[in-house]
């Protein structure tokens, strides 16, 4: 096999040594041998461990989540246990799947909200924890958007109980999106005031994004968010074909 000193094995990698050093140093990758002269002394394994961890940071942050599941491959292929990377490695994916079909969804509530088309009238209802469910949220995160002013909530009978339609679900799609896209409960807030008022422009203007432009709306943030999330799925894609490699050659 192969052996490697730090800057061979940072440019294999495609990163900078200091990175090679940090990963080792928080277990990302296994503690390198050292040389006679001191030097570490990296293998295939090091290769192998740093290329995935890459598959990972190479992409946006996609939120705690995602992040949580993708630190599971990389603790598992720090300790070099490639069964249970792999297996992580699966979850992670199936995890991101699951968020590109969300943002698939909300790019189809965006292109009827563009053109000015309310959702259908009636239809089921739910309460808070089935919509948290749906959303792929906490309760808490629910009485939190709501707390924040971000929808209102109808409530009927005696009691008040707040019930979801389907108009607090479609805007709950797009909130969701936002908080996922790394924009603030402020920035989200004044974003949705503009829409609601009929400024349809000035929603980007109001999440303080730069590159915004005459006539871009949220669908700016949703070509983004797909466009990060199938660059997750390549990557995650990619850490499976690593494993399945490095299994192979039995390493």
């Amino acid at each position: 096999m192969p052996t490697y000193r730090t800057i061979d094995l940072a440019r294999a990698a495609g990163v900078h040594p200091n990175t090679v050093r940090l990963y080792e140093r928080i277990g990302f990758i296994s503690p390198a041998p050292r040389a006679a002269n001191g030097y570490r002394v990296f293998g295939e394994q090091h290769l192998y461990q740093i290329r995935i961890c890459r598959c990972i940071y190479d992409y946006s942050y996609l939120g705690r989540g995602l992040r949580r599941a993708s630190d599971n491959v990389i603790r598992a292929m720090g300790a070099w246990n490639v069964p249970l990377a792999r297996r992580h490695a699966e979850e992670y994916l199936a995890l991101v799947k699951h968020e590109l079909a969300v943002a698939r969804q909300t790019a189809g509530i965006l292109e009827r909200w563009a053109k000015g088309r309310p959702p259908a009238a009636g239809g089921k209802t739910y309460t808070r924890g089935e919509m948290a469910a749906q959303i792929g949220v906490t309760e808490e995160a629910l009485r939190n958007w709501e707390r924040n002013g971000l929808l209102r909530v109808p409530r009927i009978g005696p009691n008040r109980t707040r019930v979801y339609g389907e108009a607090e679900r479609e805007r709950l799609r797009v909130i969701y999106m936002l908080r996922q896209s790394g924009y603030s409960m402020s920035a989200i807030h004044n974003s949705l005031r503009r829409y609601d008022e009929g400024d349809a422009a000035g929603v980007i203007e109001a999440l303080g994004t730069a590159e915004s432009a005459e006539g871009t709306t949220w669908t700016w943030v949703r070509d983004h968010w797909i466009e990060a999330l199938e660059g997750a799925r390549q990557g995650a894609e990619r850490i499976l074909l690593l494993l399945e490699e490095a299994r192979s050659k039995r390493i």
